[in-house]
């Protein structure tokens, strides 16, 4: 039954053959696939379409018409002036089922000479917005960058504790059947068996739990990716950590580049827009206008069968609106609200930048110090693990010691593991918040 119990486990250990995907193909697939980038993608072609001469007001109006009456009507007249032979009164004319026909055709334009340069400032507002929509594209691809970074190496990690696990379950078989040899030649009781199996069997669970995270961690990285959730791959993870981090540096790019600042600036920017644009509405409106109309009559029941008229018109307009109901001076106040607004939002992203980066920073030391010492205590703990191996082999201690130094060894490495891969994701943060992230989308270089 043993043997059966220790044949399922390493068989569960080997894997099918897997495509390989590296770090900068990971990153190349999200920006082609992710669905949150894609979305922001189109807003930002919604926003690149609306910036235009036309929609800034720019270009003028012009406009064809026809229309096409018909009616067919009984029609009695009697003149108002005028007498038959006999001096009486005007004879009534009678028509029977008169036509009346009407043609209308016509060509017009129009074009705003001057609006109180409203129409500049929504220019520069449409190109302020187009602006802000590829600088949420850029935030959005960052943002999912670091999800993807943060996921692929999450992978990996739960792979090296699927490996760690692994080479515990190895551990504690050799002891297992190192302890029924000795119990079979009587050098041993079957309790130091039965306990090493026992060591076996959590062995075991803790790598069905390892296999269950890296299982787990694996489809939140093909949904990021926009991938069947079970689709298999080795991963290329190679951590090179950066020595070359500089906190004055990376406080001066964030200060420049960070993605949410400069989205509080163009929002500023944008309502400041808005204020002029309400102040234009106080401004007189000239227009020009110019078109050629056609026109025709045809009547059966008339004095004329028919009339028709053809030619140009031109003209200027002019408009000045002198009062609003106080709507327009209200739009400025609001206007004005709204810069004051954005002053403090600006003024709450400079901090927000500044709290995150410090924070990231703070991280970023801390595990550097922390993984520092744990490699030390690895270092220590293997040394520990050979040793009393060495004395297990000779009797000097027992299979309970062996156990809690085999425990040190792996618990030590699996907390290397962990702190190297919260170390490099320390860093692609700092890179995030510094706004450089883009420019280095390859973490591991």
């Amino acid at each position: 039954m043993n043997k059966h119990f220790i044949f399922a486990v390493f068989l569960s250990l080997g894997l099918s053959a897997q495509s390989p995907l590296s770090l900068n193909e990971a990153v190349k697939l999200a920006l082609e696939q992710n669905l949150n980038i894609q979305l922001a993608g189109k807003s930002a072609e919604i926003a690149d379409k609306q910036e235009n001469w036309g929609q800034a007001g720019f270009l003028p109006n012009v406009a064809a018409n026809a229309s096409y009456s018909y009616s067919q009507t009984d029609v009695q007249q009697q003149l108002a002036v005028g007498s038959d032979t006999s001096g009486g009164a005007p004879p009534i004319r009678t028509f029977n089922d008169a036509v009346a026909e009407n043609y209308n055709a016509g060509l017009s334009a129009s074009y705003v000479l001057f609006d109180g340069l409203g129409r500049i400032n929504n220019w520069k507002k449409l190109q302020l917005q187009k602006e802000q929509s590829e600088l949420q594209l850029r935030f959005t691809i960052e943002n999912t960058l670091l999800q993807v970074f943060s996921a692929y190496y999450d992978v990996s990690r739960q792979a090296d504790r699927l490996d760690i696990a692994q080479e515990s379950i190895a551990l504690s078989l050799r002891r297992y059947q190192r302890a029924q040899t000795a119990q079979e030649l009587g050098s041993q009781s079957k309790l130091e068996a039965l306990t090493a199996l026992v060591d076996l069997g959590r062995d075991s669970v803790n790598y069905w739990n390892a296999q269950n995270a890296l299982i787990k961690s694996r489809r939140a990285l093909n949904q990021l990716l926009n991938l069947p959730l079970d689709t298999l791959y080795a991963l290329e993870a190679d951590l090179k950590l950066r020595s070359d981090l500089e906190y004055g540096v990376l406080y001066t790019e964030a200060l420049s580049n960070n993605a949410a600042l400069i989205q509080a600036e163009i929002s500023r920017s944008i309502n400041q827009k808005n204020l002029n644009i309400a102040r234009s509405e106080r401004l007189p409106e000239i227009a020009a206008n110019a078109g050629y109309n056609f026109s025709r009559q045809e009547n059966e029941g008339g004095f004329l069968l028919f009339t028709e008229n053809t030619g140009w018109q031109y003209g200027l307009n002019a408009q000045w609106n002198l009062f609003s109901s106080y709507r327009s001076q209200t739009a400025i106040e609001v206007a004005r609200i709204a810069i004051f607004q954005s002053d403090l939002s600006l003024e709450q992203a400079r901090q927000q930048v500044q709290v995150d980066l410090s924070n990231a920073w703070l991280d970023h030391q801390n595990a550097k110090e922390i993984l520092a010492v744990e490699k030390r205590i690895l270092k220590v703990a293997l040394m520990s693990f050979e040793r009393s191996k060495e004395a297990y082999a000779l009797g000097s201690i027992t299979n309970v010691q062996l156990r809690e130094a085999q425990i040190n060894y792996i618990s030590a490495k699996a907390a290397v593991n962990d702190l190297s891969y919260q170390l490099k994701l320390t860093e692609i943060e700092l890179q995030r918040v510094a706004g450089v992230l883009l420019g280095k989308v390859d973490p591991e270089s």
